[in-house]
């Protein structure tokens, strides 16, 4: 291994190209009764009606998903780090292989709220949901950096809505409590957490305090109310990760924050965020989450990555309470941690590897288990002679959950991949896995957002029957959607995703 370099902060002390050294954890909410403290402005969603194809990122209802990347610094027209969002619309021989299926958004795109200035970052982070119910899916994307009314990188997020001719038009929500935080939409996720139907968003800053806007959003910036999600007490943290899916099976979406230890929802009257402290103590830079049932039983698992040493992966499998009660709990006896030196994985466990910040699950071979693809961007390649050039991981589910057969790792260096390893890649920072060429087999976007200097690419392996294959592979760079490569625009920082969400058993007969 080649010895490591410390780069430069980039954004407010949270846009590095190292983990940070702080302690951060993982709380997972589950969905409760909320009471709302700063009212929005409440009106009747548009629409309403059934998704038009029924699949999560498809934002034009043409029944293909479509492949979002951000690149947060991309220069627009002259203002460096404007941030621009990228789409691939999908297709049934891929996302964005004409290039009339590509489209880039910025806050200079006619309809889009605030205008491109340097520093905001625009598309940070995004999430997707049918947030106007008209049943084409939407975009919500962060500008943690734009100022709000003389209050200097407060952030908004900005909502970009589907329709029949794509992305377009976008509504404006402004942060509620600019006076005790900053970046507003640094962290995004969407999910339905009080099961009444409707998309929420779930927002995060560079404090450890949340916020939630309720569902009835409507494209004149209306909603059905903003929640506080409490705050995380702690010295010197902040909300780094959001994952959102129906862990437990109630119909209601559970919203997973990777900050500073493992919180599960208790009684609602003491600790972190209404919530009681679980006995599991993840501990210590909490990066990544995802779930997925890698053991076919039913029952969501949960996968997490923190950076300990070189990263590692903490694997939770679901299951019931007990034998008579079917209610979904984490079954911490079947737990265990690996780092890349498991698992028949390449490569040394060192610091800053970053092994686990890329996470995806899903079913990539159609055998019923979901699969666990992990990145490890900073990985270094060819011997240790290519430093932070990076690649990805894929662990196969199976009975007794994940295993080594059948492992696939790829690179840059791998036959059939394009491109070559390169310094600084960070091959497989973001990965998105599904099916965009509807063929039925969740295809893997792995993002390199260091590429060729710091523009970014995007590479696409397709699945099939017997896993991932170089067949057909499919790349996006900044060219492919007609971007300035200057001022290392990043494409790839962002990538959209939803966590499958795998429905819990029956209770048993009697």
């Amino acid at each position: 291994m080649s010895s490591r370099r410390v780069r430069p902060a980039r954004y407010q002390g949270f846009r590095t190209g190292r983990v940070a050294r702080g302690s951060l954890s993982l709380a997972v909410l589950t969905a409760a009764a909320l009471v709302p403290v700063v009212t929005g402005t409440a009106s009747a969603a548009i629409g309403g009606h059934a998704a038009v194809s029924g699949l999560t990122g498809d934002f034009n209802g043409d029944g293909h998903v479509d492949l979002v990347a951000s690149a947060p610094d991309a220069t627009v027209d002259g203002a460096e780090g404007a941030g621009v969002v990228t789409i691939a619309y999908g297709s049934a021989a891929g996302a964005g292989v004409e290039q009339g299926d590509r489209a880039t958004v910025s806050q200079n795109t006619d309809g889009v709220g605030g205008e491109a200035d340097a520093g905001d970052h625009f598309g940070f982070s995004v999430a997707v949901a049918d947030f106007d119910e008209d049943g084409y899916d939407d975009l919500a994307a962060g500008v943690p950096g734009e100022d709000v009314e003389g209050e200097a990188e407060a952030g908004t997020v900005q909502i970009l809505w589907g329709s029949a001719a794509g992305v377009s038009g976008s509504a404006t929500l402004t942060d509620p409590a600019t006076e005790n935080h900053q970046a507003h939409g640094r962290t995004l996720a969407a999910g339905d957490f009080n099961g009444d139907g409707r998309a929420d968003l779930a927002t995060g800053n560079t404090s450890p305090e949340m916020w939630l806007y309720s569902g009835g959003f409507t494209r004149e910036g209306g909603h059905g109310g903003t929640y506080p999600l409490g705050y995380l007490y702690t010295w010197n943290g902040e909300v780094t990760a959001l994952t959102a899916g129906d862990v437990t099976g109630d119909g209601a979406d559970d919203l997973l924050v990777n900050h500073r230890s493992l919180y599960r929802s208790g009684a609602g009257e003491s600790g972190v965020l209404g919530l009681d402290r679980a006995s599991y103590d993840m501990a210590a830079r909490g990066y990544a989450s995802t779930f997925g049932d890698f053991d076919g039983d039913g029952y969501t698992d949960v996968v997490t990555a923190r950076a300990n040493k070189g990263g590692e992966i903490t694997y939770i499998p679901g299951g019931p309470t007990s034998a008579t009660d079917p209610t979904w709990t984490g079954n911490y006896d079947r737990s265990y941690t690996m780092n890349q030196a498991q698992f028949d994985t390449p490569g040394e466990d060192r610091i800053y590897d970053r092994y686990g910040a890329g996470l995806a699950a899903g079913d990539i071979n159609g055998d019923g288990y979901d699969d666990l693809i992990a990145g490890d961007p900073n990985e270094d390649a060819d011997g240790g002679a290519v430093a932070d050039a990076g690649h990805v991981v894929v662990l196969y589910g199976a009975r007794n959950g994940l295993v080594t057969t059948g492992r696939q790792v790829f690179d840059q260096g791998f036959e059939g991949i394009p491109g070559d390893n390169e310094t600084g890649d960070e091959f497989g920072a973001q990965l998105l896995l599904e099916d965009l060429n509807g063929d039925g087999r969740k295809d893997l976007t792995i993002a390199a957002p260091g590429e060729d200097g710091g523009s970014g690419a995007l590479t696409t392996l397709l699945g099939t029957g017997t896993g991932l294959t170089t067949a057909g592979v499919r790349t996006l760079d900044t060219a492919s959607y007609g971007l300035s490569a200057a001022g290392q625009p990043r494409l790839g920082s962002g990538l959209q995703g939803h966590p499958p969400i795998t429905p819990q058993p029956a209770p048993p007969a009697g």
